[in-house]
């Protein structure tokens, strides 16, 4: 939600070990800015100019908002991300690079960091960035009213304090060792202090690679190079973010000529496309998670047994074969397969009715009927449902699909009522966490509130050693393989289509800064 320097690798998106890097503690590398992924060209040399227009999932018209801590469709992160920027930003394999931070220094123990901001920085109305909008950016962010809160709870606002116009001396509520992967997160842009309203009027200024010329919520928004860009302007003119919900629909526009790219199209989509010579298909070196959850609070998943036998009734490579055309992998109801600390030794779960069927008539439930609403939100998500009610069946569970609007299923549905949907783009398990799992997290779809959960939580995120983290990630995991609320059947990378006369689109995965980042982009003749 980006560097060239030579690495070693650890996993498949593991730490990077860079001659640029800096480790810190148990902290996740930072590497120098750049742009991370290598763009993917077009014919001919990059040229200047021109309107790029992409198709992207977004919200209805009266769900639609501009503010970056309050936007949580994927148009609404698109926009975000190229008006305004982050301290540090995640590269495809969720190690780090430095964007408005040229440093992060923690004391021994984590419980203060000091971040070097990067002079020069100008915003695109030419105002410089100081650590004043550093501080009010956290204070916004900070607003409890705001779902960005979250990202940034464990800082202590009243203590935290300028250290001259380009560091700030944050002090922590409890000692964090990898201050950086929250940073990245979702919310956490800066924006220029004083700026409280977020609309087609004002219109704000940041210091990302664009600036806004219009906003129609629900619909699009228009943005204009920033020449005064930081890391130096973009080459398009200009770029046109065109929110369509449905994933068929975004592949319409794009078929006919209405977008230049479609970000989040099917993977059969995708397979069909790939034999298009005025198309490219932009295929991502990692995959998100396809999961169902389950209210751990609610009836009937507030029984552990009724959530076990739930997670044996999905044949999970089954939906992987039939749902992602070869884009896809098995999960294992865990989230962030090859991230750092990811639990990786746990068995792998299989498809097994007859526990399932024994599992529920322990419980009393046997013969369950449960309903998934489900809807074109995503791709394949649709389709993962009549799979899961397909497996289900075996196992004597009937879940009834109930089809909802697209564009307020992830707002007003998902993790609302006992069974839903829910996909999650790709963090370190520290910012997922902590967002996700614990007793006061925004976004805790699965209603899981277990305080010795969270204490070991806290431990984990403040352990400086790495093999302490590991341990205590590790054990946390443990927990929610064998008592948690997600269902996760998969992993699939994202594939995006493109004309072929687009060139530098960058194949970032979502949640990491590169993704539907235009700063490289341009379109040939």
């Amino acid at each position: 939600m980006h560097n060239s320097t030579p690495r070693a690798r650890i996993g498949r998106r593991g730490f990077l070990i860079g001659t640029a890097g800096l480790t810190l503690g148990g902290a996740a590398l930072l590497t120098a800015c750049g742009s991370g992924s290598e763009p993917l060209v077009a014919d001919g040399p990059p040229r200047p100019g021109g309107r790029l227009r992409t198709a992207i999932a977004g919200r209805s018209a009266t769900a639609d908002v501009l503010d970056p801590y309050v936007a949580g469709s994927s148009a609404g992160g698109a926009v975000a991300k190229n008006v305004w920027d982050k301290l540090v930003a995640y590269n495809n394999d969720l190690t780090l690079r430095y964007r408005l931070a040229e440093a992060l220094e923690p004391n021994a123990d984590g419980s203060s960091w000091r971040i070097r901001l990067r002079q020069g920085v100008r915003f695109s109305d030419g105002s410089p960035l100081t650590s004043r909008d550093v501080l009010f950016s956290f204070e916004r962010m900070l607003d409890p009213a705001k779902p960005s809160a979250g990202d940034l709870a464990m800082i202590d606002l009243a203590r935290t304090r300028a250290d001259g116009d380009h560091a700030v001396v944050v002090q922590m509520k409890y000692p964090l060792a990898d201050f950086g992967s929250v940073l990245a997160g979702w919310y956490c842009y800066v924006i220029k202090a004083g700026t409280t309203t977020f609309d087609a009027t004002t219109l704000p200024v940041g210091t990302g690679p664009f600036a806004l010329v219009n906003w129609a919520p629900g619909d699009r928004t228009l943005l204009r190079r920033n020449d005064l860009h930081w890391d130096g302007p973009a080459l398009l003119d200009e770029v046109e973010i065109i929110q369509i919900a449905e994933t068929e629909a975004r592949m319409n526009a794009f078929r006919s000529g209405a977008a230049d790219v479609a970000h989040e199209m099917s993977y059969l989509q995708a397979s069909t496309l790939a034999g298009d010579p005025d198309a490219r298909v932009i295929v991502p070196p990692a995959g998100l998670m396809g999961a169902f959850q389950m209210r751990v609070d609610m009836a009937p998943f507030d029984d552990v047994r009724v959530r076990q036998a739930m997670r044996l009734a999905v044949d999970r490579q089954a939906m992987a074969d039939a749902l992602y055309y070869g884009y896809g992998e098995v999960g294992n109801d865990l989230y962030g397969k090859g991230a750092p600390f990811y639990h990786d030794r746990l068995p792998q779960r299989q498809y097994d009715p007859e526990r399932a069927r024994a599992l529920l008539r322990e419980a009393g439930k046997e013969n369950l009927t449960v309903t998934l609403p489900t809807a074109d939100g995503l791709p394949g998500q649709v389709e993962a449902a009549t799979l899961f009610a397909e497996h289900a069946a075996k196992a004597g569970i009937t879940i009834r699909l109930e089809s909802v609007p697209a564009d307020t299923y992830f707002s007003q549905v998902s993790g609302e009522q006992p069974l839903t949907q829910v996909g999650w783009w790709n963090y370190s398990l520290d910012y997922f966490y902590g967002q996700t799992a614990t007793s006061a997290s925004p976004s805790n779809g699965t209603g899981w509130r277990r305080p010795e959960w969270d204490a070991t939580f806290a431990a984990a995120r403040a352990a400086m050693d790495p093999a302490r983290r590991a341990a205590l990630y590790a054990e946390l995991q443990e927990e929610l393989w064998n008592e948690g609320g997600l269902i996760l059947h998969s992993f699939a990378k994202r594939p995006d289509a493109a004309r072929a006369k687009v060139g530098g689109l960058r194949d970032g995965v979502p949640g990491t800064d590169d993704w539907a980042n235009y700063a490289t982009t341009w379109l040939a003749g």
